[in-house]
């Protein structure tokens, strides 16, 4: 058993949830395999980790409620990477990692909706859209463009049957998070911000009915709490009952989770970023932000205006400024994705991609890239799948209490608490022990380089040793 002595209870509980073993907090009468603490309070007889010099609760902590910037490492994994090899110095390491049974990692696919079709969009906007076509000299779709403006042809930027046909194909369903109100900009921000359809007007019984989720793209839910609640209510019917968000322009500062937490929403997954991709949240897992009670954090990592937009609007203490965008090419985009998915691959966890729902039309045309996210990740065994049964999968696991005893010939794990889930895949076990010690195990399990993974659909599961 591992004891924790530590002044932060939040760091160590969301700690010992990214990285889930049995533990429990120190006391004297109790006999540890090691002991976590800082600055010496505990008896010399222990073996102690001591964090006095490298502060790894902290780190981590700090990490996932204050963000970084422009970060492409997964630090947070890093950190429990290395906590997970100090422990394995003391004590037996069976863990619940982040990865589904039956999969390599997982992949969020999400829609933001800001724009749903060429009409309900300003004139001086549909002019622009067709004279960044003519400057591509794709002066088919340019005129096209301009014609649906006036219902002389047919719109080409109402996408969702086109979103629906391209994610049947691949044997996939998605989010799509939707603006709760027309022509408002928000608290603070320029008219640029608002979107021109009616929450009324699109097509949300039918996509829910589909097997996708619908969520609220936030306008002021952030930084108002009445607005937070109103804009939850917006949906209808069912799509109202468990709503998540992610704020439009990323909006977000300190208060925002408390804020979204109060009034009601399932998850949020604003936290990325706008002029890049990566790990704004230092993390690939989901997770619970400091004060908040259900609320959970699904970090975005993957956006399709930090690749290949020119620019973007950021939130600053000076309100919204202007800040550059990648602008890479297909080529560089998809290396790009790559090098996200490839830290998926190695700490497991969830990759959560936003691409705009109008995103597969001209000007832009950036599909190409999306499915080959899909494909990529789907080429890895990856649970490719909506943003909500991401957050389930997480909170299923989180509500797992895993707990071992050792026998004379192995161990007897338990885990408690687990739930019937609806069509989630299972969680899994990690022994950390060479395989080739391994003589039984009473339930289907694989074997990897220094560990047994166990399929965890049961309370018991017994490891006997050769």
């Amino acid at each position: 058993m591992i004891g924790i002595h530590y002044d932060d209870e939040y760091a160590v509980e969301e700690v010992f949830q990214l990285l889930k073993v049995p533990w429990e907090w120190y006391s004297p009468s109790s006999v540890y395999d090691v002991v976590i603490s800082k600055n010496n309070h505990i008896p010399e007889a222990c073996n102690v980790i001591d964090l006095t010099e490298n502060d790894i609760l902290k780190k981590i902590a700090d990490t996932l409620n204050e963000g970084l910037p422009r970060n492409r490492k997964p630090i947070c994994e890093e950190y429990l990477d290395a906590l997970r090899q100090q422990i394995k110095r003391f004590s037996p390491l069976i863990e619940i990692p982040p990865i589904p049974w039956g999969y390599t990692y997982s992949l969020a696919l999400t829609h933001d909706v800001d724009i749903a079709s060429v009409r309900e969009r300003s004139l001086l906007s549909v002019l622009y859209a067709t004279y960044n076509c003519f400057l591509q000299r794709r002066f088919f779709e340019g005129v096209k463009i301009a014609l649906a403006k006036f219902d002389l042809a047919k719109d080409p930027w109402d996408l969702f049957e086109t979103w629906r046909v391209l994610e049947e194909k691949d044997q996939v369903k998605s989010t799509f998070y939707f603006l709760p109100q027309n022509g408002h900009a928000g608290i603070g921000s320029p008219q640029i911000r608002a979107g021109y359809y009616s929450i009324d007007d699109v097509p949300i019984e039918e996509l829910t009915a589909g097997g996708w989720e619908v969520g609220v793209h936030g306008i002021d839910n952030w930084i108002d709490k009445a607005s937070a609640a109103a804009e939850r209510m917006s949906l209808p019917g069912d799509a109202r009952v468990r709503v998540g968000t992610r704020v439009h322009w990323l909006h977000f500062d300190e208060g925002t989770w408390q804020i979204l937490d109060d009034a009601g929403y399932e998850y949020d997954s604003t936290f990325g970023y706008n002029e890049d991709v990566g790990f704004r949240a230092g993390t690939l897992q989901v997770y619970r932000p400091r004060g908040v009670e259900r609320l959970l954090e699904l970090p975005l990592h993957i956006q399709d205006v930090s690749l290949f937009g020119r620019h973007c609007w950021l939130t600053t203490e000076r309100g919204c400024e202007r800040a550059d965008c990648l602008g890479l090419d297909e080529g560089e985009a998809y290396r790009t994705c790559n090098e996200i998915l490839d830290q998926a691959l190695q700490y497991g966890g969830v990759v959560t991609v936003l691409w705009h729902s109008d995103c597969l039309a001209a000007p832009r045309d950036w599909g190409g890239v999306y499915t080959g996210i899909i494909n990529r990740a789907k080429s890895d065994n990856a649970w490719v799948t909506r943003a909500v049964d991401i957050v389930d999968w997480f909170r299923m696991r989180r509500n797992a209490r895993l707990e071992y005893s050792k026998t004379k010939d192995g161990f007897k794990i338990t885990v408690a608490g687990l739930e019937p889930a609806r069509s989630l895949p299972p969680l899994r076990i990690r022994v950390h022990i060479d395989p080739e010690r391994v003589q039984h195990v009473d339930a289907e399990y694989i074997c990897g380089e220094g560990y047994v993974d166990i399929r965890c659909d049961r309370e018991q599961v017994g490891v006997v040793f050769t």
